[in-house]
């Protein structure tokens, strides 16, 4: 099996079976991958974000019963604290946490336990490759696996550090930790660099962050066949600051700005241009319809006709918790729609994504995402739950 990306557009995460026949190549454009697929008999779905969005919350879910303190790193991946767990078998403890996130959801995960979280990165990586579990806390036992790690392979290093890393003669995970020179590391690589190092020798630098922590979030996406008009860029963005400004409600949030941008492909010969532009809010809010005014607020001043525009983004900014949100001493609605949202959210959560909309999300939605290959929404639709045939 083989996923697609935004459109259909490239190959983005494979099965071993499609990797043990040849097909891997990160990004190879579907187009070319054609023939191959055919051949091969090659089931081919396009992403399903939707899936993937209650698929992940349910993993994180069965998470919270293992630890209180739970960071959501990404959609695939967390963090868990085990602080006061000393006299916990910590291998069999991953093992439990293994089988009872494929047990609730199916899903088979790889849990890597160390002492900081760029060391449990590490073990996560061995864990992927072995058994799914991997368990490395005692000094031994971590510069083992250090030894053969590959520098590129470390979490935070990209490609341009490693090769900085590689001209200094730093081949390896265990190089890099037991390299003298402090200053040079945080000349090449900045602060972060150094933290790096520290958290390979087992200093914590990396804190565990809350969702309240994050600084921004959004929903961007390429559309599924060329736009022009700004009426069709004011539904795709009030679709987007939809998405966004449920992301905040879930984690009881606010944002105090909002950015947006529209751009044409790069990748074609034609006109190029890259709009942005930011507003901000009197006091902060999570409230839909204000979301949705304020971007299209924005999108008059950066739109240009004439232009063949191919992805836009809505960015919400400076987030705070909602309990800690500095209300603005002129603002004579308080309530910010809180009502309104909260019977909305309730009713999509209950009957689907999108039940009730803003109308200015459009109907048609013709700008959408090309996804030919869509698997079903088994858990979040009900035009989309199972059959079972007698």
């Amino acid at each position: 099996m083989i996923v697609l990306s935004n459109n259909d557009g490239c190959a983005i995460a494979f099965t071993k079976e499609a990797k043990a026949i040849g097909f891997g190549a990160m990004c190879e454009p579907y187009f070319q991958m054609k023939e191959r697929i055919k051949k091969h008999k090659v089931i081919v779905f396009s992403s399903n974000y939707t899936l993937y969005d209650n698929m992940s919350k349910r993993v994180m879910d069965t998470l919270r019963q293992f630890t209180p303190d739970v960071e959501i790193y990404s959609v695939d991946e967390a963090f868990l604290q085990f602080e006061g767990f000393d006299h916990y078998d910590l291998e069999n403890y991953g093992k439990k946490i293994r089988t009872e996130v494929l047990t609730s959801t199916g899903i088979p995960v790889g849990v890597g336990i160390s002492t900081t979280k760029v060391l449990s990165k590490i073990a996560n990586k061995m864990a992927k490759k072995n058994s799914g579990v991997w368990v490395m806390t005692k000094p031994v036992e971590i510069d083992q696996v250090l030894k053969n790690f590959p520098i590129k392979d470390i979490w935070g290093v990209g490609h341009r550090s490693a090769i900085k890393l590689n001209s200094l003669g730093i081949k390896t995970a265990y190089e890099f930790k037991t390299y003298k020179n402090e200053a040079l590391i945080q000349k090449l690589l900045t602060k972060t660099g150094r933290e790096i190092q520290e958290e390979l020798r087992g200093v914590s630098c990396l804190s565990m962050e809350a969702p309240e922590d994050k600084k921004n979030t959004g929903t961007s996406r390429s559309f599924g066949q060329p736009i022009y008009s700004k009426g069709e860029l004011r539904e795709a963005l009030a679709h987007f600051a939809t998405h966004a400004s449920l992301k905040l409600r879930r984690q009881k949030s606010v944002c105090f700005s909002l950015s947006i941008f529209i751009h044409t492909s790069p990748f074609k010969e034609s006109p190029q241009y890259f709009g942005e532009g930011r507003f901000s809010f009197p006091s902060g809010t999570s409230d839909t319809l204000r979301i949705i005014r304020a971007a299209h607020e924005v999108l008059d001043k950066i739109y240009r006709p004439g232009f063949e525009y191919k992805k836009a983004g809505v960015l919400l900014n400076h987030i705070v918790p909602k309990n800690e949100n500095q209300m603005d001493l002129f603002q004579s609605d308080l309530e910010d729609n809180e009502k309104l949202n909260e019977v909305i959210d309730l009713i999509n959560k209950k009957y689907g994504d999108q039940t009730i909309k803003s109308a200015a999300c459009g109907v048609s939605q013709d700008w959408k995402t090309v996804a030919n290959f869509k698997s079903q929404k088994f858990t979040t639709s009900w035009k989309d739950l199972l059959k079972i045939k007698p």
